[in-house]
């Protein structure tokens, strides 16, 4: 394999034509750059240059070399320009996150992807321990997950808060044996929010999700409201997979007295660097968590 240094060396003296200046250009020394001429004469078996004086002509062979040496780096910058494209605004990207952050993030990163068509937008929603075994087998490239993790393979950092609404059918009254009679409607985060938040604000009767009635169970976050609206049941969910439901005006957000946020936290691997086109994610992702 020749030398891409020489070849570079090589390159810029038959552009100078002039041994001094190709040494400034590379900072290097005149002996030098004449070395690395004699090496390639060497790994070639041939001479690529006639001097005579302070002058020089190419041989046939060194117009051969020059004309390769010259498409080899074409390619080469081709190949990086492609490369940088395709980090920045192509391929894909691998997000694994909630089912109420799908709802939240989706549709900017649906306008994302119309504005750079040439990524492509994966988004898989999972509970919080699938998201992290997905990031490990790399089935997702980076994760939100509602928890600190101790797991030296992954990095995690805070990136905002999502608050949690305890959501009742609309005009009912939330007091703790209100909520009793109606029963919880469970889906596969139920449990996890609903504990943060009747902890906060029903101390004095909490005892823990098994002592509440469930009226219904759905792991499709589209319809999790759809039994609050009938009448049937309360649920918790976080605010950004309620507003702009379709069931929005048959429920309510009940008044509690302590509002309770859930943090979001990023999650990637530690020593899997993130391609250049997750900055645009990064973006999205900001817009979202900047106040919260």
């Amino acid at each position: 394999m020749i030398n891409p240094h020489h070849l570079r060396t090589f390159i810029t003296l038959v552009e100078t034509q002039h041994f001094t200046k190709t040494a400034e250009l590379l900072h290097m020394t005149q002996p030098g750059v004449s070395q690395h001429i004699k090496k390639l004469e060497t790994h070639l078996n041939c001479p690529i240059i006639s001097r005579f004086g302070k002058k020089f002509e190419l041989t046939e062979a060194g117009e051969e070399l020059y004309e390769f040496a010259q498409q080899q780096f074409q390619e080469e910058s081709a190949l990086l320009d492609r490369l940088t494209d395709v980090q920045a605004e192509k391929g894909e990207i691998k997000l694994a996150c909630s089912g109420s952050m799908v709802t939240k993030l989706y549709p900017d990163l649906l306008q994302l992807q119309k504005r750079y068509p040439e990524l492509c937008v994966s988004m898989e929603a999972a509970p919080n321990h699938e998201i992290l075994k997905q990031i490990k087998d790399n089935r997702a490239d980076l994760g939100l997950v509602t928890q600190l993790i101790n797991d030296v393979e992954l990095e995690q950092g805070l990136l905002g808060h999502d608050p949690l609404c305890l959501v009742i059918p609309k005009g009912f009254d939330a007091d703790w044996n209100g909520l009793m009679e109606l029963g919880f409607i469970n889906h596969p985060d139920g449990h996890h929010y609903a504990v943060q938040v009747l902890e906060n604000n029903f101390s004095e009767h909490f005892r823990g999700m098994g002592k509440i009635k469930q009226s219904g169970y759905i792991n499709q976050l589209s319809q999790i409201l759809l039994p609050v609206a009938e009448g049937l049941g309360f649920t918790v969910l976080p605010e950004s997979s309620i507003v702009g439901s379709a069931y929005y005006e048959a429920i309510e957000i009940a008044d509690l007295a302590e509002v309770v946020k859930e943090p979001v936290y990023r999650v990637q691997k530690k020593y899997r660097p993130l391609p250049k086109r997750y900055e645009l994610l990064e973006g999205v992702l900001a817009k979202h968590f900047e106040n919260t």
